[in-house]
Parts: structure tokens; C-alpha cells; sequence
């Protein structure tokens, strides 16, 4: 287990450096790509920089430290903390390049994208801080760290790009309004796409909710992924200590990292041993219940009746007849009548082997019992059931007994999925739905965003059904934060279409949706930079966030602008008809009346 532990952590460190470097040249590369105004990108990445060391300077002070869980946040505070910064950025260029003055442009990109980009924000970081709600520890600074980052990120994006925009103005024009930018591909194809086929598109998205919905059945606990070894260190259980733990288990033919019982009180170990035995025999040959040990069973039962039995041994055997015997017998008869066993054993008297193994780091010695289950893995009940299993027993003896090792930890982190999961994803849910309505406090509008999220939602449900995608201690945690990430882009496509008119949609995307998309990007770099880890807890986190991205986005982006579109197009039929049935009717009754 030290080995291990010594293997993965130096991997993740390796991991994190790597993934924050890719994350950082993507990043910055996709931005002066999409922007082509140096100057002006180089405000956004030093506002997002600025944030992201905002974020951990202030995680020092609350949680002082990164674990296993929240070490890749550096990747995903940089990947979802610039989104903000790019509807800014997009909206203020788009209009420096209409020619309107750097003052009014500002004033414009910063009073049409506050509210959209607080609400985006605000949501995300309750979705990671809903994760506080969850009982891992590190599950909790997770969460802390991500609602911290969300909000310094979304401050420094509003304090610091616009104050940078002015300062580098100074110098120059930040962009050249006779200068002609290429328009977006990405999102002039999706416009014209939608353009020409929205009935297609929406009626494609409705059906893939209703399979999606349908694969709801294929629900079931097995879901949960209980194979801890498939979340390990790649390398160590390809050829590393992981692998070569495997032999040694074997070699012995028993499992040498024991669940440690620790009681209180040094006469419950025997008590405890004796319970467990019983218990072990009664559920035989099912039982999950190897071996139990103690310091105890190092030491000879009934040590006062087995002297007083070899003192009238001796007794029976004087030197006369000793004398008559073999020598083969008198041999053995003065190994077992040596003056050695006539004294009583004592725990000093065991070799340190034995007791350091009984010996905590207090010096206290005797107290432990061991239990080791038996050679093979565990699924998720089993070993659910007999963690359980000892904790009762213990409990029953010794109450407030401790259970140590990584078996109950594996447990726990089962339950914890269980428990907990569906609990953080409820109050993301509730938080978002919540945070839509008290900034837009409008039916069609809360409605609608809503609409775009919960499709994302349902798709990714959807795809981890359909495709037989396991849940594990770590991905789950993918689950409540696409609620808050999710709801960015239909808030920000439908915020910009509510204020420029129902006939904008087409607009909108081409001038809005490339940065929304942009936005995806970002945040997809930032979790799929978790794919480069050799932990494959991360990479299956990597995975199942960049599904929800992709699913979130695809409803933004498409399923919302065909519905708007189609629907526009239906009211415009229907009114078009109602004008040509009055027209007609007006026609036929307009003599008689007149006459």
C-alpha cells in the first residue's frame, strides 16, 4: 500500500503539470484564433489568470492544501472561469468593429452580458459548492474551491478586462474597424443550418429525448462501478506495484492488508475475536470472513493449567525412570520438561515481529484485531455487507469501535455515491432553477433556458445509460456540475435574442453562438485535460463532463434557436392565414353591408 500510495501521488503531480500546461496553450491559443486582436486577448487571459491565482491563493487560507480529488482544479478553473471573460470580449470587439467608440462599446458589451455571465456564474459555483453537501472530505474542499473560483473569476472578468481594454487602448486601437474579420464558420454553419431545417432539428432533438428518456429502464445499482481497481494508476496496475500486489496476495494465499478493529479498551479484542469467529462459522463456507487475529492468539491458552499438568508429569517421571527410557524419549521428554516452560509467557516475550504489528503509534499494544476477507474482489454488496457486518459486531461489544483500512474507505465511497449523489444533484437542480428565476423573473424566459438545460441533461442521461457508463467515487461529481455549467450557454443565446427581438435568432447565433461554442471549448479542454492522466478515476471524470458539456451545448446551440425558429415560423403561418380568412371574409360581407 505504500508503494502504491508513493506511485500515484508521484503520477498525479506528474499529470497536473502536464494537464496545465496543455490547458494553457489551447486555451490561449483558441482565444487569438477566434479573436485575432492580441492586445485584447492578452486582457482576457491576464483577467483569467489573475482569478484562477485568486482562487487558490484564497483555497490556501480555507483549505490549505489539494487532495486527490481537487488537484486537477487548476485545468478546470482556468477552462470554465474564462467563459465569462469571452462573452465580454466578443460582445465589446463586435461592436469596436461597427466603429462605435471604445467608452460605448464598453458600456454596451459590460450592461448586456453583466446579468447572463452572473447567472452562468452563480450557477456553476453552486453546482461545485453543492458538493459540500456530500460527507468525503474531499468531495467538501472540491466544492469550496470551485464556487470560490467561479466568483473571483467572474469578478476579475468585470474589474479587470475592462480597466486592461482601456489601458491598452491608449496605445492604439485595439481593433482596426476597416479591417475585415472572417465570420465565424462554426457558427454561420449552425445558423444556416437551423435556417433551412428547424423543424428537422427540433423534431431530431425530441426524439432523441424520448430514447433517452426510454433508457431510464436500463437503470440499475450496477451502474456504480465497485471495481476499485479499474480507478487506479494506470501504470502501477499495468507493471507497477499495482500489478505485481496481485502475486503477492497469491504467493501467501491471503489478503496482507487487513480491516483493523481498533476498541478502546484492551479486553474487548478477545471479545471481539470471539464474536467474529462465531459469526464466521455460522455464515459458513459463504462467509466473507477469512481469518480474525489478535495478539492473543500469539499467546499459549490456559497457560497455568498446562504448567501445573507438565509439573505432574514431572513428578511422574523421577530419574530413576528416566533412566530406563530410550534415549529418542528422553530426548523428548526434557524438551518438553525444559525449566523454560515452566515459566509463564508473557507479551514481551513475543518476537517485536508480532508486536509491532499489535502496536499502535502510541505505544499501546494488544488492542487491534485483524480481519482479512477472502482472496478475491469484492463486488459493492458484498463488501458493503461486510463492512457492516463488523461494524455491528463491534458496536455490540465496544461501541464507538473504529473500522481502519481501504476496504471501509471503499465502502464508504459507495454509499457516499449513493447518499450523496442524487442529494448535490438536487440542490444544483433547485439552485439553478432558483438563480434563472430571480434574475430574469420572466415565465417564457426562465422556461426557455430551463428548456435547453434540461435537454442537455436528459441527453447525458441518456448516453451513460445507452452506452454502459459506470459511475465511480470520483465522476459523479460531473453529474450536479453540468446543471451549473449547462445552463451558461442557453442563458447567454437566449438573454442576447430576448434583447435584440423574436426575429434575431439567426442573428444571434452567428454573432453570439461562435462565442458560446468558444466558451464549450474552453471548458471541454479544461476536463478533457483530465484524460491525460494515468489515474483512471480522473480520465472517467474527463469523460463524463465533456459528455455533459457536448450534450448541454448541442442543446443551446441547436435545439433551442429550431425551436424559436419554428415556432416564429408557426405563429407567422398561423397569422398570415388568419389575415387571408378576415381578408376573404371582408370581402364577401363588405357590399351586403354597404347596400
Amino acid at each position: 500500500d505504500v508503494q502504491n500510495t508513493i506511485e500515484e501521488q508521484a503520477a498525479l503531480v506528474a499529470d497536473l503539470a502536464l494537464s496545465t500546461v496543455v490547458v494553457i496553450v489551447l486555451v490561449a491559443g483558441a482565444m487569438l484564433l477566434f479573436f485575432r486582436a492580441f492586445r485584447a486577448t492578452a486582457a482576457l487571459l491576464l483577467a483569467l489568470f489573475a482569478g484562477t491565482l485568486w482562487t487558490f491563493g484564497a483555497a490556501w487560507f480555507v483549505v490549505g492544501y489539494l487532495n486527490a480529488n481537487s488537484a486537477f482544479l487548476g485545468s478546470i478553473v482556468l477552462g470554465n472561469g474564462i467563459n465569462f471573460g469571452i462573452i465580454l470580449l466578443a460582445r465589446y470587439l463586435e461592436e469596436r468593429r461597427r466603429t462605435v467608440p471604445h467608452p460605448e462599446a464598453l458600456r454596451i458589451a459590460v450592461s448586456q452580458t453583466l446579468t447572463p455571465t452572473l447567472a452562468a456564474a452563480l450557477a456553476a459555483g453552486l453546482s461545485y459548492g453543492s458538493l459540500i453537501l456530500t460527507g468525503f472530505r474531499g468531495f467538501k474542499q472540491f466544492g469550496v474551491i470551485g464556487l470560490i473560483g467561479m466568483i473571483l473569476c467572474w469578478i476579475a472578468t468585470f474589474t479587470l478586462i475592462p480597466a486592461l481594454l482601456t489601458v491598452f487602448e491608449r496605445f492604439g486601437p485595439l481593433v482596426r474597424p476597416d479591417r475585415k474579420v472572417p465570420e465565424p464558420k462554426v457558427a454561420s454553419a449552425v445558423a444556416r443550418a437551423i435556417q433551412r431545417r428547424p423543424a428537422a432539428i427540433w423534431f431530431a432533438a425530441l426524439a432523441f429525448t424520448g430514447v433517452s428518456m426510454a433508457s431510464f429502464w436500463l437503470y440499475s445499482p450496477e451502474i456504480i462501478e465497485t471495481d476499485f481497481t479499474k480507478l487506479r494508476n494506470k501504470t502501477s496496475m499495468e507493471k507497477g506495484s499495482g500489478y505485481l500486489s496481485r502475486y503477492v496476495d497469491e504467493i501467501f494465499q491471503r489478503y496482507l492488508s487487513p480491516l483493523v478493529l481498533l476498541p478502546r479498551d484492551r479486553a474487548a479484542a478477545p471479545k471481539l475475536v470471539t464474536a467474529l469467529k462465531a459469526r464466521q462459522a455460522e455464515e459458513a463456507p459463504r462467509s466473507l470472513i477469512a481469518n480474525v487475529q489478535s495478539l492473543d492468539d500469539f499467546l499459549p491458552r490456559d497457560q497455568e493449567a498446562k504448567i501445573h499438568l507438565l509439573e505432574d508429569i514431572r513428578k511422574l517421571l523421577p530419574p530413576r525412570l528416566m533412566r530406563r527410557i530410550s534415549d529418542e524419549d528422553r530426548n523428548l521428554v526434557k524438551e518438553f520438561l525444559d525449566p523454560a516452560a515452566f515459566r509463564k509467557i508473557e507479551l514481551n516475550d513475543l518476537p517485536r515481529l508480532v508486536l509491532d504489528k499489535f502496536t499502535e503509534r502510541d505505544g499501546t499494544v494488544g488492542k487491534m484485531v485483524l480481519v482479512e476477507p477472502p482472496l478475491k474482489t469484492l463486488n459493492g454488496n458484498e463488501l458493503i455487507h461486510l463492512v457492516h457486518q463488523l461494524r455491528d459486531t463491534a458496536d455490540q461489544i465496544a461501541p464507538g469501535t473504529p473500522v481502519a483500512g481501504s476496504l471501509p474507505i471503499s465502502s464508504d465511497m459507495i454509499e457516499a455515491i449513493l447518499r450523496d449523489g442524487p442529494r448535490a444533484t438536487l440542490f444544483a437542480f433547485l439552485a439553478v432553477i432558483g438563480l434563472v428565476i430571480v434574475l430574469f423573473r420572466n415565465v417564457r424566459t426562465v422556461a426557455l433556458c430551463l428548456m435547453a438545460l434540461m435537454l442537455g441533461v436528459i441527453w447525458l442521461a441518456g448516453l451513460v445509460l445507452g452506452l454502459g457508463l459506470k459511475i465511480n467515487f470520483l465522476n459523479f461529481i460531473a453529474l450536479p456540475i453540468t446543471f451549473g455549467i449547462g445552463i451558461d450557454y442557453g442563458v447567454n443565446i437566449f438573454q442576447r435574442y430576448r434583447a435584440e427581438g423574436p426575429s434575431s435568432i439567426l442573428r444571434v447565433i452567428r454573432e453570439t453562438g461562435g462565442a458560446v461554442a468558444l466558451c464549450s471549448f474552453t471548458t471541454v479542454v479544461g476536463y478533457g485535460s483530465l484524460l491525460l492522466a494515468e489515474n483512471q478515476a480522473f480520465v472517467s471524470f474527463g469523460w463524463l463532463a465533456v459528455l455533459g458539456e457536448l450534450t448541454c451545448l448541442t442543446a443551446a446551440l441547436f435545439a433551442l434557436p429550431a425551436y424559436l425558429l419554428y415556432s416564429r415560423q408557426g405563429r407567422m403561418a398561423q397569422e398570415s392565414a388568419d389575415s387571408r380568412r378576415a381578408a376573404t371574409t371582408s370581402g364577401v360581407t363588405g357590399p351586403a353591408s354597404s347596400s
